[in-house]
């Protein structure tokens, strides 16, 4: 029989030893009666000779060791009368526990799903991500990169490493139209190559994933694999779907299987609704096919390791793989600009492990999100300090008992466990509370974290072993943290002095002293916590306010593409101005203009160049960043141009070769001389005969890719004329009348007239386009501030009960006073001065730490700094508030004492 079947067979087992123990003693006495004893004499004899029965079980039962647990289990019985009998005090250490709990299980589910929890596929510690991780929606054209890869350096790394098993690539579609049943809506899908599902383990649930075969010929196997939330949403979960005809991007695809639930794919994040060949590139983005093209760097890599093999040894076989690909083996196939950057970079190609997937809300959330976590660890201690203080105060009502339990024999251990199973009990009720607040509060903060209408970034928040095992942990910690100082001042309970009548114990003892070391510390983590909300907020504040060097108000973009609809080259410039002229004349419009890159579209370009009579010493530094605009580009978006002019209508019209300059540029290569009239070359072998363009004014500098960075050296010439890179997507930028979202419907409109398969990537005002850069910082920024003003409630409540106790205690020194004459101002001041004394040792100890701390977050910061006056004023001054509060109701009871009752107060 097995321990655990004994235990709960337990009671049948007792009665079974005490009857055998019955029946021995019966012979016993049956064996001496027979020899001539009287049965009383016998027994007695019987009995004395067995030893005692009870201490006989007891010892039985201690060798089943069931002892220990059957002392627990009294333990929790009795700890549940207990709570019974005070509801009150039950509920709100409970539901304080629950909120502290509560906001750190979300916190930690939402940094598990980001930052820890592996991928939902087979072996996932052999995995290893190739390049960098974070660059998911990565596009980039130009020089070879190796922190994302072109497909012809993706087949030389599959073909030529000797480290993997297997290794996949991927690259994001973005948004795709499909067309089913006549109905057309959008859809988010990735490219992968034919061993994508294979390489990850992962296996169909209905129909068949890609082989080998459908990766040979481009555009010859046009099929997909769609997602399990996606044919339970669109196709309601019918197994007919497989041999289903679709049209993705007006080309016909077949659906040959569909992937298993909790599968999304190998970005953390992003939830696409189907899977599509690599070989299907040139069909599903024309315009665009970078499958022989070295320079289009569109590819993730995700590959499988040999067994034994270790990240540092495929780190550096890959490293020596690519370097010979991109200086030998593709090399014929770069120009020779390319050629010589390849010669004097140095390669250095990241291979990490690849567990937990790619994502690039790791990178950009995983500081925010322990930022947040130190928060909320904030809000637990002062949730636990809460319930100390709780415990303390009710710990007057059972000196009694403890004291009973003291004189009838029970050990200090047995008292001290007693009272920690209490507080076991009251954290596990609060965690479990906490656990269903949790799943709330994680979904919501993944909302606030979804503000990018592009790329969506759902999470698997679901609860694991790790988020169990966290609740766990934090239980415990704060059953300690709370229940061990009231179970330690136990100990020193006197039984002779408690079971007196009419004893107390002074609130101004060590109890008291306790108390109001623990209120203390409370206001200390209150400073530490407002100091970092107000810098988080004041920083947000900053931010959204910083000048830009442009007019955001009244702005409207829309981002379209073209080369994907089929145009390029001449057929492009000529529908861009086509679409200029269009959005131009609907009403409500002031102007339009184009650019290539836009303002905080996410693209950037650069090239190397040459400077007639630059002052740059050996023009060493020769790079700067270009974008190709189109007419009245600055005047449009608000740009002041401060010498010389912009480029106009008719430089776009005839493709003129002028460019404009920004201050940076124009500081950096001619130190305060007129730029006017100089030429820029630009050093492309690929187009050796390019004129250059002539400098022709010098504009404000401009924050267009991030409001922290510092502007860089830009030069901006006409859309018509330049050549910086081929052109797909062009950025226009519309200035309103009045309110710019009410021209998005008809913004749309005209471009859809014009042609119904333009795709259009984003339309939205400019400031909402500035605000979706910010997310992280948002996010900070409003939970900081509200788990500042939690920690703040229970500050306030922590304090209103300290003070309240002080009151009742000193209750009996007050009508002392009174009788004795003392005015009312005396008696409030009494009340405050403990308070005051209170909030400056707080004060004292949180504003140093509160600064130390800043350290941590301090690239979050922007316009203040860590010692920022106004944030410390604006901690001290908002609890000095709460004081206030707190102090009301026992100033009240305080100048109301009756001093007739209190002399007989007891």
């Amino acid at each position: 029989m097995s321990w655990i079947k004994r235990l709960f067979l337990r009671r049948r087992l007792y009665g079974d030893l005490s009857e055998e123990i019955r029946e021995h003693l019966e012979e016993k006495i049956a064996e001496l009666v027979a020899g001539g004893m009287s049965r009383k004499e016998a027994a007695y004899a019987a009995r004395r000779e067995f030893g005692n029965v009870t201490l006989v079980e007891e010892d039985s039962r201690t060798v089943w060791r069931w002892p220990s647990f059957e002392n627990l289990l009294m333990d929790v019985r009795y700890a549940l009368r207990i709570l019974r009998k005070s509801p009150g005090f039950a509920a709100v250490a409970v539901l304080t526990l629950a909120l502290g709990m509560g906001a750190n299980t979300a916190i930690f589910t939402v940094i598990n799903a980001v930052m820890l929890r592996a991928l939902p596929v087979q072996h996932p510690e052999q995995l290893v991500a190739v390049g960098d991780p974070a660059k998911v929606y990565s596009w980039g054209t130009g020089t070879p990169r190796t922190d994302a890869f072109s497909y012809p350096l993706y087949r030389e790394v599959r073909d030529h490493s000797d480290v993997f098993s297997s290794l996949l690539a991927t690259s994001n579609l973005g948004n795709l139209r499909i067309a089913v049943d006549g109905g057309q809506e959008t859809v988010r899908g990735r490219l992968v190559t034919e061993n994508y599902f294979q390489t990850l383990g992962v296996e169909a649930l209905l129909g068949r994933t890609f082989t080998a075969d459908e990766n040979r010929i481009p555009g010859d196997d046009p099929v997909l694999v769609i997602s399990y939330e996606y044919w339970q949403q669109r196709f309601s979960g019918d197994s007919a779907v497989i041999g289903r005809k679709v049209r993705l991007n007006n080309y016909p695809f077949t659906v040959i299987g569909v992937a298993p639930p909790g599968f999304f794919g190998e970005v953390v994040g992003d939830r696409p609704d189907l899977w599509a060949p690599m070989m299907m590139q040139p069909q599903l983005m024309p315009g665009r096919n970078f499958l022989e093209r070295v320079n289009d760097s569109a590819l993730l890599l995700m590959g499988r390791l040999k067994p034994g093999v270790t990240i540092e040894q495929a780190r550096a076989n890959v490293n020596a793989v690519v370097k010979e690909a991109l200086t030998v083996t593709l090399d014929t196939r770069l120009s020779a600009d390319d050629r010589d950057a390849m010669r004097n970079r140095k390669i250095a190609v990241e291979v990490s492990a690849g567990s937990r997937g790619l994502s690039r809300l790791r990178r950009e959330f995983s500081t925010p999100l322990l930022l947040l976590m130190a928060m909320v660890v904030l809000v637990l201690l002062v949730a636990c300090v809460n319930v100390a203080n709780l415990m303390l105060s009710r710990s007057e009502a059972r000196q009694r008992e403890i004291a009973v339990r003291f004189a009838m024999g029970a050990g200090q251990g047995r008292i001290v466990r007693q009272l920690l199973t209490e507080s076991a009990l009251i954290a596990s009720l609060g965690g479990a509370f906490g656990l269903l607040l949790a799943n709330w509060a994680s979904a919501l903060l993944v909302s606030l974290v979804d503000s990018d209408h592009r790329h969506s970034s759902p999470l698997s928040l679901g609860i694991d072993w790790r988020v169990l095992g966290f609740t766990g942990g934090i239980c415990l910690s704060a059953a300690v943290a709370f229940g061990l100082a009231p179970a330690l001042r136990f100990l020193r309970v006197k039984p002779g002095l408690a079971l007196k009548a009419g004893s107390r114990d002074s609130g101004t003892g060590r109890k008291g002293g306790m108390r109001r070391v623990l209120v203390g510390s409370q206001i200390a983590l209150g400073v530490r916590a407002l100091m970092t909300a107000s810098l988080l907020v004041r920083s947000l504040r900053n931010l959204e306010e910083a000048h830009l060097g442009y007019s955001r108000e009244q702005l409207l973009l829309a981002r379209v593409d073209f080369l994907q609809s089929g145009y390029k080259g001449p057929a492009l410039h000529s529908v861009t101005r086509e679409l200029l002229d269009r959005l131009s004349s609907l009403p409500g419009v002031r102007g339009v203009t184009a650019s290539s890159n836009g303002l905080f579209s996410g693209d950037e370009s650069s090239d190397a160049i040459r400077i007639d009579g630059a002052a740059s010493s050996d023009q060493q530094d020769n790079s700067t960043n270009d974008d190709e605009v189109g007419p009245n580009y600055f005047s449009t978006i608000g740009v002041p141009v401060v010498l010389g002019r912009e480029i106009t209508q008719q430089d776009f019209a005839k493709g003129a070769q002028v460019a404009v300059v920004n201050e940076t540029f124009a500081k950096f290569y001619f130190n305060g001389r007129s730029p006017i009239g100089h030429k820029i070359s630009i050093q492309d072998s690929d187009h050796p005969d390019q004129p250059p363009y002539e400098i022709v004014g010098v504009a404000r500098d401009v924050h267009d890719h991030s409001v922290r960075d510092a502007v860089r050296r830009r030069m901006y010439a006409p859309l018509t004329s330049a050549t910086f890179d081929e052109i797909g997507a062009v950025n226009f930028e519309l200035r309103a009348i009045g309110n710019p979202q009410a021209l998005i419907n008809s913004v749309r409109n005209a471009i859809r007239e014009m042609n119904p398969d333009l795709i259009i990537d984003n339309l939205e005002t400019a400031g909402e386009l500035v605000t979706d850069t910010l997310t992280s910082q948002m996010l900070v920024a409003k939970l900081s501030a509200f788990f500042g003003a939690l920690v703040l409630v229970l500050v306030c409540v922590g304090l209103y009960g300290s003070l309240a106790y002080n009151v009742a205690d000193r209750t009996r020194e007050i009508g002392v006073r009174m009788a004795l004459g003392a005015p009312r101002r005396d008696v409030i001041w009494m009340v405050i001065r403990d308070a005051l004394m209170l909030l400056a040792a707080g004060v004292m100890v949180g504003v140093p730490v509160g600064i130390g701390a800043t350290r941590l977050f301090q690239a979050m910061l922007f316009g203040v700094t860590k010692t920022d006056l106004l944030s410390i004023a604006s901690a001290i001054v908002t609890l000095i508030a709460t004081c206030a509060v707190a102090a009301i109701v026992p100033v009240r009871r305080a100048t109301r004492v009756d001093p007739l009752v209190a002399l007989r107060y007891e």
